[in-house]
């Protein structure tokens, strides 16, 4: 039985991204030392990355060439990226457990979303700017800027722009609290 999900534009795209799954199975299976070995696998799936990246396995990303990481980057246990466009990540930034960047998204038209040759994947770019907190089991939707400096409450699902220096959770997030940065 032929799976719907590899016909037409999908099989480019599952071509395309064997690579980036290799490098992201031996990054996942590498040894808690190997962290040289972890950067040089990071740099060649990611985008951009540097010396003091680190993300705690498992880990998992669709292409990583769209992911674009600043300095002193730290994301803990299962981060997932999904980058079907471009995502920009700023010094200084963390990431809790669980936390899912999705730029890529699905039309909301059964008739589009369900064709036998095309999943029709469309998404937005993200932005994670300086300085940036992101707590356990976030979600950010395509489409979002987060501020530098804020901080993104445990369990929140961001759907809008995050200015700077504030605190939001909830699902939507919110603004909860203006952070008195000086």
């Amino acid at each position: 039985m032929e799976n719907r999900f590899l016909g037409g534009y999908t099989r480019g795209w599952f071509d395309s991204i064997v690579k980036s799954r290799d490098l992201i199975y031996q990054y996942n299976n590498s040894h808690p030392t190997e962290l040289r070995k972890r950067y040089e696998i990071l740099k060649e799936l990611l985008g951009q990355c540097h010396e003091d990246t680190l993300i705690e396995p498992p880990f998992r990303c669709d292409e990583g060439k769209n992911v674009f990481i600043g300095k002193h980057f730290y994301a803990n246990y299962n981060l997932v990226i999904l980058d079907h466009e471009k995502i920009t990540i700023g010094n200084n930034v963390m990431l809790g457990p669980n936390v899912v960047l999705t730029s890529a998204t699905h039309n909301v038209d059964y008739r589009i979303r369900n064709k036998d040759d095309d999943m029709d994947i469309m998404g937005a770019p993200i932005v994670i700017e300086d300085y940036v907190w992101i707590g356990a089991n976030v979600t950010v939707m395509p489409g979002v800027t987060i501020g530098k400096h804020s901080v993104v409450a445990a369990g929140s699902v961001v759907t809008k722009d995050v200015p700077p220096d504030v605190i939001v959770g909830g699902a939507p997030a919110k603004i909860i609290k203006k952070l008195d940065i000086e």
